[in-house]
């Protein structure tokens, strides 16, 4: 179906089309430039060196009598902005029609810029024909690696017209993108020293979400994860205010919990990062003691850690077990369910308190370079947590959203991978509350091939008890299992567990 320009698109694929077209245009446009650069460079050059040095003396001669730019970037071939603008107006005519077009969900949701919203596009291009991927490798020249993706420095620049743009698109990416935030774009590790030459990859639920016929809103919410920064977050009944008759100026949440019976063993994780978790509890057990047995205290007793890994790695479990390895309660905050106005007070509530253990969720709101907070107060939190007995966790979904200055300041920073396949092996097993029963079927060898979090793991085994609870079977099975994953999208890699439709 062809829809008029006023019409807006009929569906997303319709949207998704007119995007693709509109980025093979710039696509060609590079590559005619970049041909008739090369063509000119072949001409004069006598040698590897003469053309490598061609950004140069390009400026002074002028093998067509055309003033050259002697800067290496020179200004991009960006689409004119009519068609944007165009591309923009179908996009609210499908919208006040109900029609849902993906990327611009995506992109209203998470405020994207619009070099941001760009370089989704041109990091799904290659899902979709490979003929993007034979273009990136020309683009990209000697430099292309035998991947299909489009490298930063190609995406950068494509996409800005000039120095300030593309300084500006750098720093946004790398400082606060919701897009590294959420781990919805990863930058692939590459043999280059380089930042510039890491391919960029979308994670496989958002390009099944950009790719979706008929995407939702609920689709959208499952996309984003639960505890992200860019997620507003609901407070639950056991949520209550901390404030030890403080008053803010401003309502937030601060989460308390008492002594949790999670033990070390409860603990999922790899054996290094367990003995750094226990290093912590032993050095705060440590500090208690001391002051006692010798009368010493020391100039700096807090510890301070820096948490980093996707949601459902275990990071809240790791602090909670902690918490009960102490015996002291633990202290929350979410900074993704906070206004940024209320950053101070929350800061003068823990002050106030000043909690043995404070864990510190969505910390990169707090700790990126362009974060809202000041940096003198900042260090003023982390010097009165230091001169306190007392551990900080800082969590975050990845270290670099996270400033320099800020990981200096920590002085331990513990990765919580994704669990290898023994270890989600026993993660389903555990998953399933003892009172609930199992049948025979269960399946855990196969299940424990998709490559899940822990806490994913758990909700998808939360879900297929209430299938088969609303169900009235007696058991939990491998089909409720099977219902729960086709909710998430979720597909068993053995060919005896055929999607269901």
């Amino acid at each position: 179906m062809v829809t008029e320009p006023g019409e807006g698109f009929a569906d997303n694929w319709s949207y998704l089309r007119a995007e693709l077209n509109g980025l093979e245009r710039l696509l060609m446009m590079a590559i005619a430039r970049q041909r008739k650069e090369a063509k000119d460079i072949d001409r004069i050059a006598q040698s590897k060196a003469d053309r490598a040095t061609s950004h140069w003396w390009k400026g002074i001669i002028a093998p067509e009598g055309k003033v050259a730019y002697d800067e290496y970037r020179q200004p991009s071939a960006a689409l004119p902005s009519r068609p944007s603008q165009q591309l923009e107006r179908q996009i609210q005519a499908s919208q006040s029609r109900g029609v849902i077009l993906a990327l611009p969900a995506l992109r209203d949701r998470l405020n994207l810029t619009a070099f941001e919203k760009n370089l989704v596009l041109m990091s799904l291009a290659p899902e979709v024909n490979r003929r993007y991927a034979r273009l990136y490798r020309y683009l990209q020249g000697e430099d292309s690696t035998l991947t299909d993706l489009p490298t930063l420095d190609l995406a950068l620049r494509l996409l800005c017209k000039n120095d300030g743009e593309w300084r500006s698109a750098r720093h946004r990416l790398m400082s606060e993108s919701p897009l590294l935030d959420c781990q919805l774009l990863r930058l692939l590790p590459t043999s280059e020293a380089t930042l510039l030459m890491r391919p960029l990859q979308l994670a496989e639920p958002l390009v099944n979400y950009l790719l979706s016929e008929q995407p939702t809103d609920r689709d959208l919410d499952e996309l984003l994860p639960r505890d992200g920064t860019h997620r507003q977050a609901t407070p639950t009944d056991e949520t209550i205010l901390a404030t030890n008759g403080h008053t803010p100026t401003s309502s937030f949440q601060i989460q308390e919990r008492g002594v949790a019976a999670v033990d070390w063993q409860d603990l999922i994780l790899p054996s290094s990062l367990l003995e750094s978790l226990k290093a912590l509890a032993l050095r705060y057990q440590g500090l208690t003691q001391v002051q006692k047995r010798w009368e010493w205290t020391a100039d700096a007793v807090g510890s301070v850690a820096l948490l980093v890994g996707s949601p459902g790695t275990g990071k809240t479990m790791a602090a909670t077990a902690l918490a009960n390895a102490l015996q002291v309660p633990l202290l929350q905050v979410d900074l993704a369910a906070i206004e940024p106005d209320a950053y101070p007070d929350v800061l003068e509530t823990i002050e106030v308190q000043a909690p043995p253990l404070l864990l510190v969720k969505s910390a990169q709101a707090w700790l990126r370079r362009s974060a809202a907070l000041e940096r003198s107060r900042l260090q003023q939190f982390f010097h009165q947590r230091r001169h306190q007995p007392s551990i900080t966790l800082l969590s975050v979904i990845q270290q670099a959203a996270v400033a320099m200055p800020w990981q200096a300041q920590c002085d331990a920073i513990l990765f919580f991978p994704l669990p290898e396949i023994r270890q989600r092996q026993k993660l389903w097993q555990v998953a399933f509350p003892p009172q609930v029963p199992q049948a025979a079927d269960l399946d855990w060898a196969t299940l424990a091939q998709l490559r899940l979090s822990g806490g994913t793991i758990q909700a998808i085994v939360q879900d297929a008890i209430l299938y088969a609870a609303a169900a009235g079977d007696p058991q939990v099975g491998m089909t409720h299992i099977l219902q729960s994953l086709q909710q998430r999208r979720l597909r068993l890699p053995s060919t005896r567990y055929p999607q269901r439709h």
